[in-house]
């Protein structure tokens, strides 16, 4: 159940009212700006690299063991690279997706922190607009804490399925910028949205083409403003101008509007500007950009990846990534680049199901700012460890699955590509909807209130301005996903949790609260207690009991939720069956018999039948909420009654 609830700047998580934070503030914003570059399925083995690899096979001939490098191996080599030369600004990660791994219900869970149902399985190609809380939504309204901002100027290129899910939030300003009186950028904040059509999977390039076009009035400055640079300067921003043209492999596509007389001068009224926003501001002044290429998608569909087709694509995004990383690291703000793949693709090029090579798709991160440094990145291992073996101590961590009990994954795919030739490499692993928190606090803003993700550690250790970074991120989230438990507990009777369940959780929030405020005690009279070595441990403790109740909830959670349960979904086709077959049967009656004659004759049956279904019903009910598998609601079973 989706609840409407939503997380507000000026309202912090916590319910005992003592809260040791500033007054009405989550987190304090580390990165000014984000640009999102979604690169629709890409695999965790696309963004890896083996020098391996590059020696032993060859692309053009067979090694002599008889294989040869797969076209889609070592071809995002700018990841490898940045990894290798600024590791404290860097991270990879396999990108675990809950099934479907469609992507419009992935976009979902990477907008709201939610998992997915089954039911969402067919939604795919018809989604409504989302409704409940997501970073989207808080992005576009005006913050209301003591440091009040206007709404955050956000630019999407892309996929046309963001535009259906978030119609209000992805709303283009352009036009009513024209309009003095209707607008006023101090409490609107501009938005810059520019959909593409993504349906036809045989069209490699318009999508991309559309998003890799449009990114340079963002990235770099206008045209006009290369007068008032030095002769170098402006001979560097041509050379990456045109270097951005040649990623365009429809050419045409630069005769549209969006590229008249406004991308040569800084009037308004045509191009990308307006009246009120000038291409200067289109450079300066944006928070998030949203880009979604589906090239790789599409080409997965129509060839399957083990077509050439599918290393040009990955040689394209490889010059777009050099291209965006180049404008972050030129950038006197500090930016966050975040470059994943919303699912992966099977053999075949498809996804959709719950296959390892379908959930596996892969992060990125990137900035021009340091924020994993060794000793956060040492100290997070740390905390990764003491969680994974509190996880496995709960009883309801036993049954979880394995990317829940541990943060790091073995790159089998490509030691399979090559018949176990290649030694699998270490790989951390988190959640996808693991990014919605993440992202949202990084940018200062609330944690989604319906979110189940927990934060990157990474992402926070860090930190070490006052309290640490990592533990108070996580107490944050933390106490936002028992909120959500509670006010889904109180708004549904047949919530489905079992008794168990909601014990061991709150046993682990309250053990983790009682630990958090002892760590208070111990440093309230000492300010430089924190650098102390004993405190640091203590503190990894505590961070390391939030992070285990919160990966428990979302493992308990995915059982319930996110995974196809064949024998309930053969219950399920068994009810209809019996529902049709009774239908048919009362249709073939009625044409030898009145309807009266039959209500006559039948109602006793019908009345006996629902009575004795909801009796079976509840009695189910009892059972399966019990083992925390399902619940059933009296009219369901009355109708299955009815059917017998």
């Amino acid at each position: 159940m989706v609840l409407p609830q939503h997380s507000l700047s000026s309202a912090l998580p916590f319910t005992n009212g003592s809260a040791n934070e500033p007054a009405n503030e989550w987190y304090p914003a580390k990165f000014e700006r984000a640009i999102i570059l979604v690169v629709d399925a890409m695999r965790i083995d696309f963004a890896t690299w083996s020098d391996e690899l590059n020696t032993t096979f060859s692309a053009s001939s067979q090694s002599p063991l008889g294989h040869r490098l797969m076209p889609y191996h070592n071809r995002l080599p700018i990841i490898n690279a940045l990894n290798t030369e600024h590791p404290e600004k860097t991270m990879l990660y396999r990108f675990r997706a809950d099934p479907p791994t469609t992507t419009l219900q992935r976009l979902k869970g990477l907008t709201t922190g939610q998992l997915p149902t089954f039911i969402d399985a067919g939604s795919n190609f018809a989604g409504s607009a989302i409704d409940e809380d997501n970073w989207l939504q808080a992005l576009r309204r005006p913050s209301t804490g003591p440091n009040g901002k206007r709404p955050r100027n956000l630019v999407f290129l892309g996929d046309d399925t963001w535009s259906s899910l978030f119609p209000h939030e992805l709303s283009d300003t352009q036009a009513m910028e024209q309009n003095e009186t209707l607008w006023n950028e101090g409490s609107r904040g501009w938005a810059r949205v520019r959909p593409f059509p993504s349906l036809n999977v045989w069209d490699l390039d318009t999508v991309d083409d559309g998003v890799f076009s449009r990114l340079p009035f963002f990235l770099l400055p206008s045209e006009s403003s290369e007068k008032d640079m030095t002769p170098q300067a402006a001979t560097d921003v041509r050379s990456k101008r045109s270097k951005w043209r040649q990623l365009v492999r429809q050419q045409e596509m630069l005769a549209h509007p969006d590229f008249g007389v406004s991308s040569q001068s800084n009037s308004s009224n045509s191009g990308m500007a307006s009246a009120a926003v000038g291409l200067e501001q289109l450079h300066n002044d944006w928070d998030v950009i949203i880009a979604h290429g589906l090239g790789v998608d599409h080409c997965g569909h129509r060839y399957g990846p083990d077509h050439p087709a599918i290393s040009s694509k990955l040689a394209q995004t490889n010059q777009a990534i050099e291209l965006i990383v180049d404008a972050v690291d030129r950038s006197d703000k500090a930016t966050a680049l975040y470059v994943f793949g919303d699912h992966g693709m099977d053999p075949k090029g498809d996804h959709g199901g719950d296959s390892p090579r379908e959930v596996d798709a892969a992060l990125w991160i990137y900035s021009n700012k340091a924020w994993n440094t060794k000793e956060g990145k040492e100290r997070s291992s740390r905390v990764l460890e003491q969680a994974s073996a509190l996880v496995k101590n709960e009883a309801l961590g036993t049954a979880l699955d394995d990317d829940l009990k541990s943060g790091w994954w073995l790159n089998t795919h490509l030691s399979d590509d090559y018949r176990k030739l290649l030694e699998p490499s270490e790989l951390r692993s988190i959640p996808q909807i693991d990014l919605v928190s993440s992202l949202s606090l990084t940018l200062g803003l609330p944690i989604p209130f319906n979110n189940l993700g927990a934060v990157i550690p990474e992402m926070f250790a860090s930190d070490t301005d006052g309290e640490w970074g990592l533990l108070r991120a996580l107490r944050l989230n933390a106490a936002q996903t028992m909120r959500y438990l509670d006010t889904y507990v109180e708004s549904s009777r047949s919530h489905g949790f079992s008794d168990d369940a909601l014990s061991a959780w709150k046993l682990m929030y309250q053990r983790a609260e009682t630990s958090y405020q002892e760590l208070m005690a111990l440093v309230a009279n000492n300010p430089k207690a924190r650098q102390q070595s004993h405190v640091m441990l203590v503190e990894e403790r505590v961070a390391a009991e939030y992070y285990a109740f919160m990966r428990v909830v979302l493992g308990t959670l995915r059982q319930m939720w996110a995974q196809f349960d064949p024998a309930l979904i053969i219950a399920g086709l068994v009810v209809l069956v019996l529902t049709t077959v009774a239908l048919v049967a009362v249709y073939v009656r009625s044409r030898h018999m009145s309807l009266e004659t039959m209500v006559a004759r039948m109602w006793k049956q019908c009345v006996t039948g629902g009575f004795i279904g909801v009796v079976i019903g509840r009695a189910l009910s009892i059972v399966l909420v019990s083992q925390s598998i399902s619940h059933i609601s009296l009219l369901e079973a009355s109708a299955a009654g009815l059917a017998i």
